[in-house]
């Protein structure tokens, strides 16, 4: 019986062993993700206080400008299946924030929502532009809201797809503390597991996540987790996200603050989408002066990667009509 026993635990060590082998991580030099993805119209744009920016700008440079901003732990990549459907009208405008994508760590530490706006306002003005409409998806939303009431003077439309809200007390948790989102992100709101994360970044927390953000379960394919995964590797990125998590992200805002929105709106939402709840549009619905909202049938988290053409018509009219009013 001892032996049964000693050659049992011995097996759960062997395992355990090998699991954290497979899992863990080191970071991959910059150059080398760089190499790999920094292609086709990636530019790089270095701020004063040293941050090194990802950006793309593409389409018709005579076209009106629209600026893509990606959800957390996501990149300007998530709007590549967009891009060509919007290209031909419109001059494109697409970042990685930092910490993410290969925008990556920054200098300063700071990966604020404040610091999210003004890396955005330091690009456009960079590239001298004055008015543009603004797409947020996800935590990219909650940026692309709270900009368009800073800055009302430089949006000409406002853009939210699958966008977070604010968090009202008595609801349900944010989707990254709920049960349906991705494992990781419920690990990292415990000190040990944001430690041992450092390291052990398995790949299928990459392929978890991608499975949860979208309803089409073969658009998660290994190719697109792959980039998720190696991208999160990049030196100093997971050390950046991970920060993110040691202090309250949460403002103390009100769905009323919606209602001080001038711009145009559009509303986007995947009717599937577990990582933010289809109630949480009417937050935006009730309060914004000048609102539209559409939801997508069989769409998750994701709609501008998992229905691109859906998506890219609705921005279309919605902002032709903007231009007409």
């Amino acid at each position: 019986m001892k032996k049964v026993i000693k050659w049992t635990g011995l097996s759960l060590l062997a395992l355990l062993t090998c699991i954290i082998y497979i899992g863990t991580y080191f970071d991959i030099p910059r150059e080398e993700l760089e190499a790999k993805y920094a292609i086709g119209t990636s530019q790089f744009l270095t701020l004063d206080d040293g941050s090194r920016i990802h950006y793309r700008d593409e389409g018709s440079p005579q076209g009106q400008v629209i600026v893509l901003v990606h959800g957390f732990n996501g990149s300007l990549f998530n709007f590549e299946r967009l891009v060509p459907y919007l290209s031909e009208d419109y001059r494109l405008v697409s970042l990685d924030l930092p910490a993410f994508g290969l925008t990556g760590a920054i200098p300063s530490g700071d990966y604020s929502t404040e610091r999210f706006m003004k890396t955005i306002n330091q690009l456009v003005d960079s590239l001298d532009i004055d008015k543009f409409s603004i797409v947020g998806n996800s935590m990219g939303g909650g940026v692309s809201w709270r900009y368009t009431l800073e800055h009302p003077e430089q949006i000409n439309g406002l853009i939210l797809i699958a966008s977070s809200s604010v968090r009202v007390e008595g609801e349900e948790a944010e989707p990254d503390e709920d049960e349906s989102s991705p494992l990781v992100w419920r690990l990292l709101f415990s000190n040990l597991t944001r430690k041992i994360l450092l390291v052990f970044t398995p790949k299928f927390f990459a392929e978890q996540g991608l499975k949860t953000s979208v309803y089409d379960q073969n658009l998660a394919t290994k190719e697109w987790a792959n980039q998720f995964h190696e991208l999160v590797l990049l030196e100093g990125s997971r050390e950046a996200i991970i920060s993110m998590f040691s202090s309250n992200r949460y403002g103390n805002e009100t769905p009323e603050i919606f209602q001080q929105i001038s711009a145009p709106t559009l509303i986007i939402h995947g009717e599937e989408d577990n990582l933010i709840e289809l109630d949480s549009v009417r937050h935006f619905e009730e309060n914004i002066p000048n609102v539209k909202v559409k939801i997508y049938p069989n769409i998750g988290h994701l709609p501008m990667y998992e229905d691109p053409a859906r998506t890219a018509i609705d921005i279309k009219n919605f902002l032709q009509k903007t231009k007409s009013d």
